[in-house]
């Protein structure tokens, strides 16, 4: 672990390709609460593999939350939580996640309405056991993220906004939410009112 960062719980910090460490990004906050917002960089190092996910790892048994933050330019990241204690995790996701989050059987998830809007389709969810914790400097060249997730307490997913650089807007992705599901529950009224009205009888047998 790095003292350059080890130890930092608070703030906005852009996390660079360490070649010759464990992780990219590493905290251990030890019982502090952690509000950290991560920028993953929009150009890849000079020495980074193709498809290298960038590696950050967070502990604390205190409060965790976390933004990643992506640009336009896709950068691939891996992202493990542990939390040692009860308090809750929030988790900022970029809005163009696309992967696999890993959860502990324990773990009471709660999704907003902008990760379930934006998030939702493009992710896999997996329980967390020990056979899939990962080693940080692997890398996927398909360029998908990861998250694990190791949490006793309630963990609340939320989206990033990758387009306006900022976190969702809580009302404004409520009422897309809601109009999505008015138009769901109306194409299925739709069909449903469609096969009521075809006339089967040419299948009988004259």
């Amino acid at each position: 672990m790095s003292p350059a960062f080890g130890s930092l719980c608070t703030g906005t910090h852009k996390i660079h390709y360490r070649p010759q460490q464990q992780w990219d990004f590493t905290t251990d906050a030890d019982d502090r609460p952690v509000d950290l917002s991560l920028v993953l960089p929009h150009y890849r190092a000079r020495s980074q593999p193709t498809g290298h996910q960038m590696s950050m790892y967070i502990h604390s048994s205190g409060e965790i939350k976390s933004t990643i933050c992506r640009q336009s330019s896709r950068t691939p990241f891996f992202l493990s939580i542990d939390s040692s204690g009860t308090a809750p995790v929030t988790l900022y996701l970029p809005s163009d996640f696309c992967g696999r989050i890993y959860l502990s059987s324990s773990s009471n998830v709660s999704l907003s309405a902008g990760f379930t809007n934006h998030i939702l389709p493009h992710v896999r969810f997996a329980l967390l056991s020990n056979s899939q914790y990962k080693i940080p400097g692997e890398y996927d060249e398909d360029g998908s993220d990861e998250v694990e997730i190791q949490a006793t307490g309630r963990v609340t997913l939320r989206m990033w906004d990758v387009v306006e650089g900022t976190a969702e807007s809580v009302a404004r992705e409520a009422l897309r939410k809601f109009c999505r599901r008015v138009a769901s529950s109306k194409n299925i009224r739709a069909e449903q009112r469609a096969q009521q009205a075809i006339d089967w009888d040419f299948l009988l047998d004259d």
